[in-house]
């Protein structure tokens, strides 16, 4: 655990670390890559080696997890980071936030596991053993949350390397068990893989933070724990209530996205059809992890303009113009890629083709949204991104709810529907708001 009984010392330590944050943050940024081609290489070889109902299963209880995870983890990534990033710089003490995550997250894994039980564990019929998925949705569920709590330490102590780390091995572990598990595994077996490569990176990331608090020499873990349990009480309630937006955006938008795959493998195709969908779906978060790398670029020109409205409006439409050549570039690549690639797997997958299309033009319009939602980030207007996301979300379950069951383009096209009016608000909110402040 971390204090700050030692102020000059953990000043050097915390002056160290924010000196090098850029430079860590740019490792991670390229880590990230990697993993995720890594992840792709993974799922290529795993579509080509094992049946569509193998890894479309695999894919319906990964669904699952990322939405019981979007409901129970308390938001805890984005509070966590923010709150210890405000006391690291103001000089405050950690200790009573980082109980108070823990608590969180230990409290977000009891909630997970109970929600997977009770109100997942019907949903997961189509699987070849429910009792069994329901144990494995369980188990993922839990270390993405653990997961998501280290990320957020790593992040604001400017570890991110470590995080970069933990995605390689990730990714590296699932494309090492895709090349030499038996073919004849079943989806299930493939998600207890996935569950192994995550314990192995978690287990690292967990090692790393705590070689790195130990080189603070703080006080002794029993007195450190006592001594803070009085202010983590407090910081509970400020971490929940900071993250509770963030719950309800993340929590709509994951269960868009779940419902949709559910209404695919309970339909006349199954879990086959679900592993076209999630083709695409792979395509959509390989396209969309494109932004980040150039969004600290951005977010430092937009904090050096200020208060000068207009030069941070001329930044943003500048920064459209190189997300749309990213977008338009990138969808490009995607139809190569398709018409080299599918050959490769199994007949049955050459339908994908339209599907994962489809999936690139609806990651085109998450790209183009990408400078107008740094825009309202930079001005401290998370309630416009929250909005829009919100009602792309709603579109797309109200628009899933009038299906019986879908087909992979049925679903992709309603997730591209759903990104292009989450794009299409969130910049008729920047139009309006920056013409009226020019006005004014």
């Amino acid at each position: 655990m971390i204090d700050i009984e030692k102020p000059a010392p953990f000043r050097r330590h915390v002056e160290r670390l924010l000196a090098r944050s850029g430079s860590k943050n740019s490792i991670y940024l390229a880590l990230s890559l990697i993993a995720r081609v890594l992840n792709a290489a993974g799922m290529f070889i795993a579509l080509q080696r094992f049946a569509p109902s193998t890894f479309g299963e695999m894919s319906y209880l990964q669904a699952t997890a990322v939405s019981t995870v979007a409901f129970c983890s308390l938001g805890i990534e984005l509070s966590v980071n923010a709150q210890l990033t405000r006391k690291i710089k103001e000089g405050g003490r950690l200790a009573p936030t980082i109980l108070a995550a823990c608590a969180l997250a230990v409290t977000g894994i009891v909630l997970a596991c109970v929600a997977v039980a009770v109100a997942f564990a019907s949903q997961l019929t189509v699987t070849g053993s429910p009792r069994l998925a329901v144990v494995a949705v369980c188990l993922y569920s839990s270390f993405m949350i653990f997961t998501s709590l280290l990320t957020a330490m790593s992040f604001a102590l400017s570890a991110s390397i470590n995080v970069g780390v933990c995605y390689i091995l990730t990714s590296a572990l699932f494309a090492a068990f895709a090349i030499f598990a038996n073919t004849r595994t079943s989806g299930i077996g493939l998600m207890f893989f996935s569950i192994v490569a995550q314990v192995v990176a978690v287990s690292y990331m967990a090692i790393a933070l705590a070689r790195l608090a130990k080189t603070w020499k703080l006080r002794g873990g029993y007195q450190l724990i006592q001594t803070s349990l009085p202010a983590a009480k407090a910081e509970v309630k400020t971490l929940f209530l900071y993250g509770a937006k963030q719950i309800l955006v993340v929590s709509t938008v994951t269960f868009s996205q779940w419902l949709i795959q559910r209404k695919i493998v309970y339909g006349d195709g199954g879990a086959s059809e679900n592993a076209i969908y999630s083709i695409g779906n792979q395509i959509f978060n390989m396209m969309t992890f494109i932004p980040l790398i150039i969004t600290p670029i951005i977010i430092t020109r937009l904090a050096a303009a200020s208060d000068d409205l207009a030069w941070r409006r001329r930044i943003c439409l500048s920064s459209l113009k190189l997300f749309s050549g990213i977008a338009a570039i990138a969808c490009v690549a995607v139809f190569v890629g398709l018409r080299i690639g599918i050959p490769f797997l199994p007949p049955r997958y050459a339908a994908a083709e339209l599907t994962g299309l489809i999936a690139s033009f609806a990651a085109a319009f998450q790209i183009l949204k990408s400078p107008f939602s740094l825009f309202f980030l930079a001005e401290l207007k998370a309630s416009r991104e929250i909005a829009s996301a919100t009602a792309g979300a709603l579109f797309m379950i109200v628009a899933t709810a009038t299906y019986a069951q879908l087909t992979p383009n049925q679903g992709t096209t309603i997730r591209l529907l759903g990104c292009a009016l989450q794009a299409l608000l969130l910049a008729s909110m920047f139009f309006v708001e920056t013409r009226r402040a020019r006005q004014g």
